[in-house]
């Protein structure tokens, strides 16, 4: 499947990591769904089972019909964001040549709905900031697609900076270490 131009990122920006999330993937959505199905279910149930017919039975076994359906997309979704954030994490840790830089899920997530950047530093200089995007799609029922990316930012204070700054990047992708 080859990638369409319209969600190529720009010209300043590096692609990390790419992900969908499908419409439907909302687990608050899912554990109300299942519960109409359960309650559903189990009015059908109490007419062959008289231990159901009272109130408190139908909200048990409706909560715990819908909890059982919820939990496996809840860790699904965990497993799912510690994969994105162990990769970018990894990207981080070679691109900057530094373990502190590490994101945790939670401010991996946070940056997803807020959109916020993370100003990096490549061999003490500024200039690199990571950023998740929401890639743009026609469809409507297509699922949502996300990007993780690094944009470049010149500094302010002239391309000469910036040239070390590309000079650091290329030299830490060697093993070498710029002075």
């Amino acid at each position: 499947m080859e990638i369409s131009r319209r969600d190529q990122p720009r010209k300043d920006t590096v692609a990390l990591v790419r992900w969908s999330k499908k419409p439907g993937e909302n687990p608050v959505l899912k554990f109300i769904l299942s519960s109409i199905f359960g309650l559903i279910l189990c009015l059908f149930l109490m007419i062959f089972l008289p231990f159901l017919r009272s109130f408190g039975a139908m909200v048990l076994f409706t909560f715990l019909f819908a909890a059982l359906l919820t939990v496996r997309t809840v860790s699904a979704q965990r497993r799912f964001m510690k994969g994105l954030t162990k990769r970018v994490n990894d990207t981080l840790a070679e691109v900057t040549s530094s373990r502190g830089d590490q994101l945790s899920v939670k401010q991996f997530r946070h940056m997803t709905k807020s959109g916020e950047h993370l100003p990096l530093l490549v061999g003490g200089l500024p200039g690199l900031n990571l950023h998740v995007a929401r890639a743009s799609t026609l469809e409507r029922n297509a699922p949502e697609k996300w990007v993780a990316v690094f944009t470049v930012v010149p500094p302010e204070n002239g391309t000469a900076s910036f040239d070390r700054l590309v000079a650091a990047a290329v030299n830490a992708g060697h093993g070498t270490n710029a002075a």
